[in-house]
């Protein structure tokens, strides 16, 4: 039994491109790939580097400083192989920066309710 009732698709024309298909096109104001999404597909299209960082390496039960906190110039190098350690903290940095959107994003959430 029809309601009668009128659906958004006979509201809005049907486009003429399927909307869900990437293209591979950016979506930053800048029309290029971020510095860290830019980083992310050379490591994948790379193989995987020969070279243990100091972060790769086994340390036993413990958990190892590895200089966050220390001037770069005290840091091991590389951290991660074949990757700089200025790259490293740019994902890091770009990781926190998501996980804190996430994190408010869903503590607002639960406040309201």
């Amino acid at each position: 039994m029809s309601t009668g009732g009128v659906v958004y698709k006979d509201l809005l024309p049907i486009p003429d491109t399927d909307p869900t298909e990437h293209e591979g096109k950016s979506t930053t104001l800048r029309n290029a790939p971020t510095e860290s999404h830019a980083l992310a597909l050379e490591a994948a299209k790379s193989a995987p580097p020969e070279e243990k960082g100091a972060a790769q390496i086994a340390h036993g039960d413990e958990v190892v400083d590895l200089g966050w906190n220390e001037p770069k110039e005290l840091v091991a190098k590389p951290l991660v192989g074949g990757l700089g350690n200025e790259d490293l903290w740019l994902l890091v940095r770009r990781f926190n920066k998501v996980r804190e959107g996430v994190t408010t994003t869903l503590q607002s959430g639960t406040d309201s309710e």
